[in-house]
């Protein structure tokens, strides 16, 4: 018994003396490697870090450009194709067809001709702000960058307006280009001899339904024989009214913000009606172009007269822009292809 005590004596003093012992010291070579995988391991990790960023930073510029493609501008077809600017003031040199509209002064030069996206030749909203000289195609448009869309009775301004080219026509221009027209202004006393009803109609609406004819009873049409009721093809376009103020329209400078405006507007139909006279108002209109969608806004500056002979709208128009080099600047040219 003696002896086995003796032993664990023995055994446990081994141990604490193996306890005891101090650690093993790292030699200098082990430290060495040790802090060279340490700034190894750190440049790694500073290296994807640039890797990363560079990387977010090439998709960041690849996202612009792409915004650039999207994010086009509107298109104000009164600028591109009813004023031109004075020939005597542009930077070259373009040819006058001899059926040009010449203006009530004789001074003043004729418009030029396309092509509509020179801006030598087109007008802009820079021009007018600068005070640049132009020329209006015509009585209905004016150099301050508006037209002048009349009623029904109207014997100087029409009533029919294609809105993708800011065209105003009478009746001959609408025979035509019928297809092309989207919407017809109208004032009538017909529907109450004291409360004078102010409309925009869609020529499908004016062609198809049987009652139309009222909103053109006046000065000029007494009966069903209205012109919109011979024209073979109509538009099918959609108009609403919409809460926007000439200050909202005048903000709105690209596809992005006219086609978030117009897609909350609520209420599109065949037909937009008000007792009251329109100045200030903002009319929306969706029409198809050719295999497009299009958007349009008309903002009426001013409601002149009522249903007599002289009441008409001063408008501005803007619609979606059509881009085809990507530069993010709408191509006149598109719009004279659509039918």
């Amino acid at each position: 018994m003696k002896r086995i005590i003796f032993s664990l004596i023995l055994l446990l003093a081994g141990s604490f003396a193996m306890a005891q012992e101090p650690p093993v010291k790292k030699s200098k070579v082990v430290k060495a490697t040790e802090k060279i995988n340490q700034q190894t391991q750190k440049a790694n990790e500073v290296s994807n870090e640039v890797v990363n960023q560079s990387q977010q930073a090439a998709n960041n510029v690849k996202q612009v450009l792409n915004n650039a493609k999207t994010v086009i501008s509107i298109f104000e077809p009164i600028l591109r194709f009813r004023l031109k600017k004075n020939r005597a003031t542009a930077d070259t040199d373009i040819p006058v067809q001899s059926n040009s509209v010449t203006t009530e002064d004789p001074a003043v030069a004729a418009p030029p001709t396309p092509p509509y996206d020179d801006p030598a030749v087109y007008a802009t909203q820079t021009d007018i702000a600068q005070g640049v000289p132009l020329v209006a195609e015509g009585p209905a448009y004016n150099t301050d960058g508006t037209a002048n869309l009349g009623s029904q009775n109207n014997k100087k301004f029409g009533c029919y307006i294609d809105v993708a080219q800011g065209f105003v026509m009478d009746e001959v221009d609408a025979a035509g280009n019928a297809r092309s027209i989207d919407l017809i202004f109208t004032a009538t006393n017909a529907f109450n001899e004291q409360v004078p009803m102010y409309a925009f109609l869609t020529p499908s609406y004016v062609k198809n339904d049987a009652a139309a004819y009222n909103f053109f009873k006046g000065t000029k049409y007494k009966d069903r024989n209205i012109p919109p009721a011979e024209w073979e093809e109509v538009n099918e376009s959609e108009v609403a009214m919409t809460s926007l103020t000439g200050q909202q329209f005048e903000k709105i400078q690209n596809n992005n913000q006219l086609m978030a405006v117009v897609k909350q507007v609520k209420g599109f139909g065949q037909k937009v009606e008000s007792r009251v006279k329109l100045d200030g108002k903002v009319i929306a209109v969706k029409t198809e172009m050719g295999d497009r969608t299009a958007y349009g806004l008309i903002y009426i500056m001013n409601h002149y007269g009522t249903t007599g002979d002289n009441g008409y709208l001063k408008i501005k128009i803007k619609v979606t822009g059509f881009d085809q080099n990507g530069d993010g600047i709408p191509d006149g040219a598109v719009y004279q292809n659509i039918p």
